[in-house]
């Protein structure tokens, strides 16, 4: 742990409200729900507060300043102006200097307090100054408005739904239902985008009405009229760069991220895998000065996918005390229904965070560090060949009409990877068709039949593609690896990788802090040309190899890349079956009422005869979704 700083972090938390134009004391009901429904993400305490026409709600998760002192909603002096605050500034210190210098006293040493501070002396644009992981609502008692915001990469989620002149919000959907306000019902838009990307992208989500704020944007709200402003943007504007000195100075910036994300007053433990990232994450915390650092990995029964002895090499090398807990598919049984609640919304993603989350909270973790968007900004996916591919082919078929060359690829008969490529065929833009070859799970008419006729499309359904094409046209004059770069950061990192890891870490009250991540480091990476940041994590191991053993240097430049994931596929074919084979029941669909019990069960018989033929992730996407609409009683 680093050395103890002059400021206090409050600690990742829960955060919840109501903003109205029809002020009413059935409101208070409603926010305690919140509250009550937050208690794992915060469970050292809730709060509400009351101002007439807006209710702050917190659950506290305490990180550092264990004491009441950082009791939140917290407000001004004055107590004109409230904040309830999710997250940590990693700069509070020094912007408490720069507002002491201002004139401003504090009661707290809490960066919660700084922030509160920071807001009344610059306004709304005072969140350009914060460095760090956050999701916060200001109530301005004497400007009679809500000040919602979120961090530059979305690491913190906040979602929100408008109604009848009012404003619900809370860092969890589970937390808006709970209040009552908002219907529990599924949104055709989110449901169709799920189906087809395994995760559901904004501005859509799992439920009507309900969508999230924005990375790097604010919210404010006055007088029941809403409006969003964006603060930090990024795109990959490339200099010409050499390697050698590129490396050294991103060394410089790692150690300084590493740092700040060490402060705590509790014990940090590190998820380490058999891979470049946590390994160089691990060198990191070492020569940053934490000291009793702890390392944790999930080992399986199954050899090709059991990573702990690649594991242990690596926390030998560095001399760091390692836990492998060895994971056995009848535990992830015993703990589905629990992780599917977690996931907040459906995606396919997630389950890794839950257990290596879960197992950190059990050894008494609260506080772990994560290597987090390693791959996306050091071109770690191998995946990019395949884009690379597949753009050249989209480019070569583009003359080629859709009809019929496409259907020739699209049928039934053949396997759903072999079908995908009919995106290829006579594509309008082969970048966005190469991105819908490798992504999508379910092809367009696969999704009309799934879907139950509640959810039957009427005009324009696409999407998945008009997802992608959205953030394609953002960078369409970069070079194909800038390109894939920025299509990974904001089509599958923030809206999947990002949401999944806060909610599983947070159902098990632990905070999970993504150091590769900081905004600054993010900031000195885009600039740096493809050509040296998107080698298969090069740069960062040049960037390390002074902090890395040489003997672990070169073990991990020979080490094969590899996910770290579950063996699913074994699972949900034995040990899963019985799970699957009951939410498949067509009864239990018909009551549901989501899913075609016919389409499905045809599906799962495909697949139990042949797995190959329709793949793991298709079956655990229609169980997602299936058990998450019954847990959290949704409807069409």
């Amino acid at each position: 742990m680093a050395a103890r700083a002059s400021w206090e972090i409050d600690g990742v938390c829960g955060i919840a409200g109501i903003a109205t134009i029809h002020p009413s004391d059935s409101l208070r009901p409603a926010a305690d729900r919140m509250a009550a429904s937050m208690k794992h993400r915060g469970p050292d305490s809730q709060g509400v507060q009351e101002f007439g026409s807006c209710l702050l709600v917190n659950a506290r998760l305490s990180i550092m300043d264990l004491s009441d002192r950082g009791r939140m909603p917290m407000s001004s002096p004055d107590g004109r102006t409230w904040i309830t605050y999710n997250g940590e500034s990693y700069n509070a210190a020094e912007l408490r200097s720069e507002l002491e210098c201002r004139g401003h006293q504090f009661r707290t040493t809490t960066d919660t307090e700084v922030v509160l501070h920071l807001y009344q002396e610059y306004g709304e644009r005072f969140v350009e100054k914060l460095r760090g992981m956050f999701a916060f609502a200001i109530w301005d008692g004497p400007e009679r408005k809500l000040i919602l915001g979120r961090d530059r990469l979305g690491i913190k989620p906040l979602c929100l739904y408008q109604s009848g002149g009012e404003l619900v919000f809370a860092s969890e959907l589970k937390t808006l239902l709970a209040s009552g306000l908002v219907p529990r019902r599924l949104d055709p838009s989110g449901l169709r985008a799920f189906l087809q990307l395994g995760h559901i992208p904004p501005p859509w989500s799992a439920i009507c009405g309900v969508t999230p704020l924005a990375p790097g944007h604010i919210g404010v709200w006055k007088d029941g009229e809403w409006r969003t402003e964006q603060y930090w943007s990024f795109s990959p504007h490339s200099q010409p760069s050499a390697a050698e000195p590129v490396a050294a100075h991103l060394a410089e910036v790692l150690l300084d991220a590493m740092r700040n994300h060490l402060v705590s007053d509790v014990p940090v433990l590190i998820f380490l895998s058999g891979g470049t990232d946590s390994a160089c994450l691990a060198a990191l915390a070492r020569a940053a000065g934490a000291q009793n650092l702890s390392a944790m990995t999930v080992g399986f029964g199954e050899s090709e996918f059991d990573e702990s002895k690649l594991t242990r090499r690596t926390a030998d090398a560095l001399g760091i005390p390692l836990e492998v807990v060895t994971l056995e598919a009848h535990r992830v049984e015993a703990d589905l229904d629990h992780a599917i609640w977690a996931l907040d919304q459906p995606t396919v993603d997630g389950l890794n965070s839950y257990w290596i989350s879960k197992l950190g909270a059990e050894a008494g973790f609260k506080v772990a560090l994560s290597g987090q968007g390693g791959d996306e900004l050091f071109g770690g996916y191998e995946s990019l060949a395949w884009f690379e591919r597949f753009n050249a082919v989209a480019r070569w078929a583009r003359p080629l009409p859709a009809v019929p060359f496409g259907r020739l690829l699209d049928q039934k008969a053949f396997p759903f990877r072999w079908r995908k490529l009919s995106y290829l065929i006579g594509a309008d833009d082969p970048f966005v068709a190469a991105q819908l070859a490798v992504k999508i799970l379910f092809l367009d008419r696969d999704v009309g039949e799934l879907v139950s006729s509640a959810f039957a499309p009427n005009g324009h359904h696409e999407e998945a593609k008009d997802h992608l094409k959205y953030w394609s046209r953002q960078v369409e004059n970069e070079d194909l690896r800038e390109r894939l770069a920025f299509m990974d950061i904001h089509t599958h990192l923030e809206p999947r990788l990002l949401r999944d890891l806060d909610a599983m870490s947070m159902a098990h009250s632990i905070e999970v802090r993504p150091v590769f991540l900081d905004h600054r480091v993010v900031e000195f990476l885009l600039p740096v040309p493809s050509s040296i940041r998107m080698q298969q994590k090069q740069l960062l191991l040049d960037a390390t190899k002074k902090l890395l053993p040489p003997a672990l240097l070169a073990d991990l430049e020979s080490r094969r890349k590899r996910t770290f994931t579950f063996p699913f596929q074994r699972w949900l074919s034995h040990d899963l079956r019985g799970a699957l084979k009951e939410a498949f029941a067509p009864d239990r669909l018909r009551a549901t009422g989501i899913l075609e019990p016919e389409v499905v069960n045809r599906l799962w018989n495909r697949y139990e005869r042949s797995e190959g033929a329709v793949g793991w992730s298709r079956i655990w996407n229609l169980f997602v979704l299936e058990r998450w609409s019954e847990l959290m009683q949704v409807s069409p």
